[in-house]
């Protein structure tokens, strides 16, 4: 008598078919979940690029103009125009880096000391425009000018910031509301220099 029995042969083709239904499953799954990650881990590290070299280009503004600035001679009979033409040019920069502050604060949870260095960088690069806008020169005349050294160290740590690899995930609505209105406050404004502690320089 044979053994074969189609209700059994059925019966193991059908666990046979749900496994493989589960393996493609699974398998689907897992590799739209990596493709999902890899995509906003490229599009974070697009950002970041976009960002680093929007920041270069506005502290090189912000050099730029500073120098002219400082030269300008307030005796040319188009002094006027002129400060007017450094003032925006002072006033786009700065707006580089407060779009970069949005940024920031929506793409990155962002620990109290990275939301120091931002809110203090906003108030050195302020001090520019309003220099120009005062009509005097913004007087860092030499490298250990403490504001000076300030910007710099500033500067260097918002560059690492965005060199670095983001591993935690993007921030709520809510949290980068948050943070972008402890950058922005004004009580970074008092003291913003003093509150920066420049690293000694290594032995030689």
């Amino acid at each position: 008598m044979s053994d074969w029995n189609p209700i059994h042969e059925a019966i193991k083709t059908l666990f046979g078919l749900v496994g493989t239904v589960i393996v493609l499953f699974v398998g689907w799954f897992v590799g739209q979940r990596l493709t999902y990650l890899w995509n906003v881990r490229q599009k974070r590290r697009e950002f970041q690029l976009a960002a680093s070299q929007q920041f270069y280009s506005a502290y090189g503004e912000f050099f730029a103009t500073w120098k002219l600035w400082n030269r300008l001679e307030r005796s040319l009979p188009d002094f006027e125009a002129r400060r007017w033409e450094l003032l925006k040019r002072a006033a786009a920069a700065e707006a580089t880096v407060e779009a970069i502050l949005v940024k920031l604060s929506s793409e990155h949870m962002l620990s109290p000391r990275e939301i120091e260095t931002l809110g203090l960088f906003r108030q050195a690069f302020q001090h520019l425009r309003q220099a120009i806008r005062e009509g005097c020169v913004l007087s860092w005349t030499t490298s250990e000018h403490p504001e000076y050294s300030a910007f710099k160290g500033l500067a260097t740590r918002i560059s690492a910031l965005l060199a670095e690899e983001w591993h935690s995930p993007p921030p709520s609505a809510e949290e980068a509301e948050s943070q972008l209105l402890s950058i922005t406050a004004n009580h970074w404004e008092k003291d913003w220099a003093s509150r920066f502690k420049v690293p000694k320089p290594r032995p030689t």
